[in-house]
């Protein structure tokens, strides 16, 4: 090539030759040396320098070998074998290695003054990268050599300072995770002991448990042993029972037979003087009634026929000589009116007006009740519920009986004259379920009884004597009821 290559639109400047042969120097310049063995990092910088001549100059000044290249894009032009094309044609052509250095003198024209004044030192320190102070120190020659040996070190000391302080980071999270390591091991050292406190626990606790389990054993097999004591003695009982009811059977037929007798005796004594003597007609119920508990306490079925002929004499509540029908064995309810439930208010006042109907009250199961008076002191529950019971008395001409829970009671303790009501408080150690109960089993089974609760237990008891039963709402009920 005949001339030097320059960028279009930039202003020639003497090569640093030039520039020593204007100085009067008498050595001429000598030939492009090749670059210097640098890292690729700090030589990047110059190359990128001579690809931008390199798409920048005119084509018939190009070398030879990089005319080819010239239209290439940047991205293309970053392929090693144009790089290595470019670096050859850098050693070998003087011209072409004067273009690329005036392009970066030019444009480092602040940077290379200070390299010139050998001010490298100061450079790098300012805050320039050892890439930059590298590529103006290749463009400077010979001048350059000491701030290209200067980024060299630079980059050496950068590199060694990255690398110290990712041994340092990597020093860190070593430690880091060292810690980690061993709060874990401390962590499961820590689980290890108290798993081992609690299969120690564990097992303290299932000798615990077996101790438990055979005194549960031992326990049952006593039980057991107790068991087989009480099976044998119900069984004795069972049979000491079945001895007693024959027994008692030999008893109710003796007296049956004298019950007959007596019966042929009355009936003769009638059909000979048309009246009873008050004596044999006493005896003859005392008979009956004897007869009937012995019946009720054996649970015997009683004979029809035999039943009607001694009742015979009975009145209407089975006195002896007050009339002539038929005395029932067992009480039976009253029936419940068409249309109602047996716990209607209505169903309630059709009851008591039956005839020589009684009513039994369980006191507090009424007044307790939440449609009754529960907010009330006792005294005023009792003396309201009297109140209502003696104007239903008088209303359907019924006798009423409330009894009421309390052997301590004391004085009557109501406001209000009774009139037709009776009103029983219990001793103590009785219940007035058991007084309601007693009073329903003393009654005449001709005579129908009406019980007032809400206890089912009572309920249950009543019932099996034939009482008719209905729950407390039903004589509340009646308060308002017309």
């Amino acid at each position: 090539m005949s001339g030097p290559v320059h960028a279009e639109g930039r202003r020639p400047r003497p090569a640093p030759a030039a520039q020593a042969e204007a100085a009067g120097t008498a050595d001429p310049p000598a030939g492009p040396g090749p670059l210097p063995e640098l890292p690729e990092a700090l030589l990047s910088g110059y190359l990128d320098a001579a690809l931008a001549t390199l798409r920048a100059a005119n084509p018939g000044e190009l070398p030879g070998p990089l005319r080819q290249y010239q239209t290439w894009t940047p991205k293309r032009l970053r392929h090693p074998r144009v790089l290595a094309d470019v670096r050859r044609t850098l050693d070998l052509d003087q011209s072409f290695r004067k273009a690329v250095d005036e392009r970066v003198l030019d444009e480092e024209e602040a940077l290379a003054r200070l390299l010139r004044a050998g001010r490298h030192a100061e450079a790098l320190a300012s805050g320039e990268t050892p890439e930059a102070v590298a590529r103006v120190g290749l463009a400077l020659g010979q001048e350059g050599e000491a701030a290209v040996q200067a980024a060299v070190a630079a980059a050496a000391t950068g590199r060694a300072r990255a690398e110290a302080a990712a041994v340092r980071s990597a020093l860190a999270g070593a430690e880091s995770e060292l810690d980690l390591a061993r709060e874990r091991a401390e962590a499961e050292a820590a689980g290890a002991r108290a798993a081992r406190e609690e299969l120690r626990a564990a097992r303290e606790e299932l000798r615990r448990v077996e101790r438990e389990r055979r005194t549960l054993a031992d326990r049952l097999e006593g039980l057991e042993r107790e068991l087989a004591q009480s099976a044998a003695a119900l069984r004795a009982a069972r049979d000491e029972a079945a001895a007693t009811q024959r027994r008692l059977g030999g008893r109710v037929a003796e007296l049956q037979a004298r019950l007959t007798e007596s019966q042929r005796s009355y009936r003769a004594l009638r059909r000979s003087a048309g009246q009873v003597d008050p004596v044999v007609a006493e005896a003859v119920g005392a008979l009956v009634r004897d007869l009937d508990a012995l019946r009720r306490a054996t649970g015997l079925a009683e004979d029809g026929g035999q039943a009607g002929g001694s009742r015979g004499t009975g009145g209407s509540w089975g006195g002896p000589g007050t009339g002539t029908g038929h005395r029932p064995e067992r009480r039976s309810p009253l029936a419940v009116p068409g249309g109602r439930g047996a716990d209607d208010p209505e169903t309630l006042a059709a009851w008591m007006g039956v005839d020589g109907v009684l009513v039994l009250v369980d006191g507090y199961n009424v007044t307790k009740h939440p449609l009754g008076f529960p907010d009330r002191g006792l005294e005023d529950q009792r003396t309201l519920l009297l109140d209502l019971c003696r104007r239903l008395a008088r209303r359907f001409g019924a006798e009423i009986t409330v009894v009421f829970d309390g052997g301590t009671v004391g004085p009557l303790p109501t406001r209000l004259p009774l009139g037709p009501v009776e009103v029983v408080f219990t001793d103590a150690g009785r219940t007035a379920d058991d007084e309601i109960v007693a009073r329903t089993n003393a009654t005449p089974p001709e005579r129908p009884v009406v019980v007032v609760t809400s206890d089912n237990e009572l309920r249950s008891r009543v019932a099996t004597l034939g009482a008719t039963v209905t729950r407390s709402p039903a004589l509340l009920g009646l308060a308002t009821a017309r």
